[in-house]
């Protein structure tokens, strides 16, 4: 609350005026605003100066000099005699006066004994651009003569000094001065390096103080600036020889993916060479073994299937490993139905096991899983391979077990079990166990598990193996769980069952190799279909011509680069409909395989298995 007014001509204005000649005037203003909303009380200029606006003067002037006991009364006095006669004895001016310079040498005293004990050089100007404030360390670094640094001194003479020292021109002096004043009175922050005549090297950091004028500190970073001077040479070593040995390593992987590259290349073209014959002599053979009656005749035959059909086998495994080992097969990560894959697997290995007479089994699941579907396809088939062709009684067991966001899936047999010594190296290529057991069970490549393990370190699918010498093993690959719905199901292929009747049937064969046509045509004939072959585009349009087959049989790989989907899909807009297809290749690789079900034709791998090959064929005409 107001207290009473005392009589007064002087007005809050000029109270709040008078006070600011003690401080800036916008603090005394604000003050003032302040005091007046601590009371909740209208604040207005122009009325006479009351015991309260008096009382707020006495303590913002106090609080702005200092408020030493020895002048608090006579600001007291001062304020009073300005609000009631309009004048101040000059006894309480010069006894603030006194009482202020006391305060200010006493915290003149605190700043250069706080500064004194500081690692680093200080300078402290005010507005006027003079020195008020310095330390030791700063008269250290700049090396200037004895009293030239006093209080109340322009900075532009310790400038100008330091200027010469450094070897300025006298013709541009001047303006180097005035260019490092006005810096300092723009009041910017900066830092930045300075080096010294001497070699020091100082780290200088500016910053503008609130009342006006600057601070300035000079760090010693000789040490540091000299340890970063010999860790960049040394970087610098490190980093040629780093380059280098970079550039050997480079060179040799170069040269070792040029011989890979070189060795798959080869393989390749000699697995497809290779095969083109296998695959004409396992026609014949096949189509031989149709004709004979001969008990004796018809098991050569037989024999002569069966050993086409494991040359097949070691090349087509040398080929897959050899591309695993160039890094030439990239998986497609997807989410797909599990299931799908199991009912292929079902279809798959039940004849084979039946033909062993031992069981197999396939626990059905609903789960989803990420990953590779053709690629993890090649894990489980070499699994289920290895254990129905060791395992001669009991049988094998497809399943699978969730592990948190894991899904296990795993093959059980009930063979001959793995010593605890050899588990490794199943995993090695052309490795076979040595023991009565295994000499018993038919006889494998020794690549299946080599390659089941290249792929899922592929896949980053890892494989555990899980063995009871003599009562069996359990092999399993751990998978991502994949979410629904976004689901790719793999693609299934026909079986045997259920073949159907061919006679009559018009089917077209395309290949380049002629022992290939011949041997197909054989085969096919043997089953009653009316067959006739193509090498290229232009006998394949003829054969179209004259009559439209039910059926196209067609190899991938081509003469001219041309491939059998292309010349497919000629026929299809010259005939204006979409036939039946099966594309038959001695390239196995999932890139052509998945191009071939994208396109909505079969797949086959050569050399042909005339049993698939019938079933394909029915699964297509009936699908």
């Amino acid at each position: 609350m107001h207290q009473e007014n005392k009589k007064s001509d002087v007005t809050l204005r000029e109270l709040i005026g008078f006070s600011q000649s003690f401080m800036p005037p916008e603090e005394a203003l604000l003050q003032f605003r302040q005091a007046y909303a601590g009371v909740n009380q209208i604040f207005d200029l122009d009325v006479a100066a009351s015991q309260f606006d008096i009382d707020v003067a006495e303590e913002i002037i106090t609080r702005s000099v200092g408020n030493m006991e020895s002048q608090s009364l006579s600001i007291g006095n001062m304020v009073r005699a300005f609000v009631e006669r309009g004048a101040i004895a000059i006894a309480d001016v010069l006894s603030i006066i006194q009482g202020a310079r006391f305060y200010f040498e006493f915290m003149q005293e605190l700043v250069q004994s706080s500064i004194e004990h500081i690692s680093q050089g200080i300078s402290v100007v005010d507005q006027q651009m003079r020195m008020v404030a310095w330390n030791k360390r700063y008269l250290e670094f700049f090396e200037y003569p004895d009293s030239y640094v006093r209080t109340g001194r322009p900075v532009a003479d310790l400038i100008r000094f330091n200027l010469e020292r450094i070897g300025c021109l006298p013709e541009d002096l001047d303006a180097e001065v005035e260019k490092r004043i006005r810096y300092l009175k723009e009041g910017s922050p900066h830092n930045f390096e300075r080096y010294r005549p001497e070699g020091r090297v100082l780290e200088v950091s500016g910053n503008p103080m609130p009342g006006g004028g600057f601070v300035t500190s000079y760090t010693d970073i000789t040490a540091h600036k000299e340890l970063e001077r010999q860790l960049r040479a040394s970087n610098e070593t490190l980093e040629l020889r780093v380059q280098q040995r970079t550039r050997e390593l480079e060179l040799a992987k170069l040269e070792a993916e040029d011989a890979n590259f070189s060795k798959t290349q080869f393989l390749a073209a000699a697995s497809h060479d290779l095969m083109q014959p296998l695959n004409a002599a396992s026609l014949f053979a096949s189509a031989l073994a149709q004709k004979t009656s001969e008990s004796e005749l018809q098991n050569l035959s037989e024999n002569v299937v069966l050993s086409l059909q494991a040359a097949d086998a070691l090349i087509n495994s040398m080929l897959e490993a050899s591309r695993l080992d160039a890094g030439v097969v990239a998986p497609k990560l997807e989410v797909f139905r599990l299931k799908d894959l199991f009912d292929q697997l079902d279809r798959e290995f039940t004849a084979m096991a039946n033909q062993r007479e031992i069981g197999f089994r396939v626990v059905a699941t609903n789960l989803a899983v990420f990953s590779d579907p053709h690629l993890l396809r090649r894990i489980l088939q070499n699994f289920l391979s290895n254990a129905v062709r060791y395992t001669s009684q009991g049988g094998v067991l497809l399943g699978c077990r969730r592990r948190g966001n894991v899904l296990r899936i795993e093959v059980w047999d009930t063979g001959p079990g793995i010593p605890l010594d050899k588990r490794r190296e199943i995993f090695q290529e052309f490795r076979r166990l040595k023991t009565p057991e295994y000499d018993k069970a038919e006889k494998g490549l020794g690549l299946g598990l080599a390659i089941a393990e290249r792929i899922s370190r592929l896949l980053n699918h890892p494989i555990n193996l899980r063995s009871w010498w003599r009562h069996g093993s359990v092999f399993s690959v751990d998978v991502p769980l994949g979410e629904m719905p976004l689901i790719s199901p793999v693609l299934t292929q026909p079986t045997v069952d259920n073949l159907g009747n061919l006679a009559g049937l018009y089917v077209l064969c395309i290949d380049n190799e002629a022992s290939v046509l011949a041997g197909m045509k054989a085969l096919l004939e043997g089953w009653g279909c009316i067959v006739s072959t193509a090498r290229d585009e232009n006998s394949a349009l003829e054969s179209l011509r004259k009559h439209i087959p039910d059926l196209v049989i067609a190899d991938y790989q081509l003469d001219d680069g041309v491939t059998g989907l292309q010349l497919v899909e000629a026929l299809n807009m010259a005939a204006n409909r979409d036939f039946p297809v099966l594309v038959i290749t001695a390239n196995n690789t999932e890139d052509i395989r998945r191009l071939t079900e994208q396109q909505g034709h079969m797949f086959m791998a050569k050399p042909v298995k005339p049993a698939r090959l019938r079933a394909l064929m029915s699964s297509l005409l009936n699908g």
